[in-house]
This record gives C-alpha cells, structure tokens and sequence, in this order.
C-alpha cells in the first residue's frame, strides 16, 4: 500500500472516529459551574480567597429526587508554597475553573452510557481548599494574596 492510500486510509478511519463521537458522546451535555459566594463570609473558601464552587444536572422522571453527588480529587498542599503555587491553578481558584464541563461517565445524561443514575441530580462538587474540603479561612495569608 502506497504513502498516499495509506494517509487517505488513515483520514478516513480518522474522520469516521470524529463522527461516531459526535453521534455519540457526551460532550454535548455541558454543565454551567456555580459559584457559592455565600461561603465567603463563612470562611469556606478556595487557596485564593474565592468561593467554592459545584455544577449541576438537575434529575428527571423517575430521578427527580435522587443524588449523585461527586467530589473532585487534589489532594493536599504541603506548605504555603505549594499552597501559593496551587492557588494559581483550577486546584486552588475557582477563577480558574472551567465555566463548563462535560458530563461523561457515571455523571452522563446518556442512559445509553449510564444507566442507573442518568437521570439523577448529578453533582460535581470541585476541589480548590488545598485541604480535602475541610479547609475553614479565619485570616488572611499574605503569602497567598487572599
């Protein structure tokens, strides 16, 4: 097989890739974040001062009051660098979030992909305290400008 029957082998796997995704995937299903300013005055708080942050599917039919509720990994910072260099990134700020997400997986609208919960409440809670979510803000740390 020749270079040119090759590449145009290889587009056409390549575009039929790109079509069965479009036809199938979740991308599609977008979820906007929302911001919890009321946390703030509470001292709930991400790294850099701003607030925690979730999306949100509403359920449906059948799983209208059900939950899935999933919370974002990160783990720890180990000291204030850490914590300085994390609070620049969506693991420390929800200003550096994506405004969107897609649902995909267990969190997926499909009942095609997700059958048991796809038309639950699905809940991405986001991870941006640098402390497993139990970080609770007192003062202020000029070393992290928040």
């Amino acid at each position: 097989m020749g270079s040119a029957s090759k590449l145009r082998l290889w587009c056409s796997a390549f575009a039929c890739a790109l079509a069965f995704l479009g036809a199938h995937g979740d991308d599609d299903h977008l979820v906007d974040i929302t911001y919890v300013e009321s946390a703030v005055a509470k001292g709930a708080v991400c790294l850099d001062g701003s607030p925690p942050a979730y999306h949100l599917a509403p359920g449906s039919g059948s799983g209208v009051n059900s939950w899935l509720v999933h919370f974002e990994g990160g783990a720890w910072c180990n000291n204030a660098a850490t914590c300085l260099q994390r609070s620049r990134t969506p693991l420390g700020s929800s200003k550096e979030m994506a405004r969107r997400v897609a649902f995909t997986g267990i969190l997926s609208n499909a009942s095609d992909y997700n059958p048991d919960f796809y038309n639950w409440n699905r809940v991405k809670v986001r991870y941006c305290d640098g402390s497993s979510f139990t970080g609770d803000k007192e003062e202020v740390d000029p070393r992290l400008g928040a």
